[in-house]
């Protein structure tokens, strides 16, 4: 019985430590989100959190720990959105369609993400950012994808796998980079619906196309 209540207790303890390391994430995510990396100081994380630095420190480590946290759980996040759009029933070209919908959502709505976000774009020599690492796995995971959708028919088996990735990844990154400087991401999921149409009229067959066109 005692030996049972302390693991209890202990089990307690443990995931307080949890739930209170995921609430100073995501005070530091909020501030990347409005500050640069450089601009960004551990008090004005500690005040979003309504913590003092001593236990900020004790709980993530310095600055650049806490930036390299936010930034692997950012990717973590966007993972998985790709996971849960993959376990649909759909089409490949519909899963596509989906994993853009359901990363402009979680971009539009989360600040850690958001704070991620712009770690990566603006990434300081203390960091040690390869920013171009998770475009990278990105384009990897959109060539799957085409890959994929020419086999079960919803992509065109005429375009470029290689080409067809990167010009997809463009598009969403052309419209994340826009919406944040526009409005702080809020029109992602917009801008990305607006281009469903152009996206199915590119990579879908043409009767498939142009029966979406007409539709």
């Amino acid at each position: 019985m005692v030996v049972a209540g302390v693991n209890g207790e202990l089990r307690g303890k443990q995931q307080r430590g949890v739930e209170a390391q995921r609430a100073l994430l995501e005070a530091a995510g909020a501030v990347f989100a409005r500050l640069s990396y450089a601009e960004a100081r551990l008090q004005d994380i500690a005040d979003e959190a309504g913590i003092s630095t001593g236990s900020l420190f004790f709980h993530l480590g310095n600055k650049t720990d806490i930036a390299h946290t936010v930034l692997a759980t950012q990717q973590e996040r966007m993972g998985l959105v790709l996971t849960e759009v993959l376990e649909r029933g759909a089409s490949t070209l519909d899963k596509i369609i989906g994993v853009f919908d359901g990363l402009a959502e979680l971009v539009a709505s989360d600040p850690l993400v958001q704070g991620g976000i712009r770690l990566s774009l603006q990434p300081a020599t203390e960091l040690d950012v390869e920013a171009s690492t998770p475009y990278q796995e990105w384009v990897a995971v959109a060539a799957r994808l085409v890959a994929d959708g020419q086999k079960d028919g919803s992509v065109r088996d005429d375009i470029d796998v290689a080409l067809a990735a990167e010009l997809l990844n463009e598009l969403f990154v052309g419209a994340q980079v826009l919406a944040g400087l526009e409005d702080s991401w809020q029109s992602l999921p917009l801008r990305v619906q607006r281009g469903h149409r152009l996206i199915r009229g590119l990579l879908a067959p043409q009767r498939a196309a142009s029966s979406e066109t007409h539709s």
